[in-house]
């Protein structure tokens, strides 16, 4: 299994990984993939081309920020995992959100799939030339952060989020030094 770069022909398991999340993790779904209009063929098409205008290239210049979206699927296609990697880093993705992000569909969770992707991601990230990354995971959420553990992160600390839309939340931030 490898990364792939979010495309057209992810189309049908993107739309049922996006319903999966919708129906057993709502809360993730509506940090993740909430739209204004339903999700359908059409919008996914809409989604790849908007995740395409945010990949700026390895070197995005002052004050952008690259963002490149990223798929693992399993063996029959289905999408095991779905992961970001961001570079700079700005204000808001230092304390919320860092270089690297992954999500694993509610359906495959708990076989080890988030460790896998993000484990993955750690290659992407050296491909970028990055020579560490911030994760972030929301403290309470201590499978999210021994996922990162799994993958040598330190904590740098937990702090309050500057999200907006997550007042009280608190994060934690981890380094993961590249060798």
């Amino acid at each position: 299994m490898k990364l792939e770069e979010l495309a057209l022909e992810h189309e049908s398991s993107f739309l049922n990984m996006v319903a999966d999340f919708m129906e057993q993790d709502p809360s993730w779904f509506a940090k993740l993939f909430k739209r204004k209009a339903a999700w359908s063929e059409l919008e996914f098409r809409r989604y790849v081309k908007e995740c395409e205008k945010q990949r700026l290239d390895w070197k995005p210049g002052p004050n952008k920020t690259s963002v490149t979206h990223y798929v693992l699927p399993d063996h029959n296609r289905d999408l095991i995992g779905y992961a970001i990697l961001r570079f700079p880093l700005d204000e808001v993705t230092e304390s919320d959100g860092g270089n690297l992000f992954v999500a694993v569909p509610p359906k495959f969770r708990k076989q080890g799939n988030g460790p896998f992707t993000l484990s993955l991601m750690l290659f992407e990230a050296v491909r970028a030339g990055l020579r560490r990354a911030l994760v972030t995971a929301p403290a309470e959420d201590l499978i999210a952060r021994k996922v990162i553990e799994k993958n040598r992160g330190e904590l740098l600390d937990v702090a309050p989020s500057k999200d907006t839309d997550a007042k009280g939340v608190k994060i934690a931030r981890y380094w993961i030094n590249f060798r």
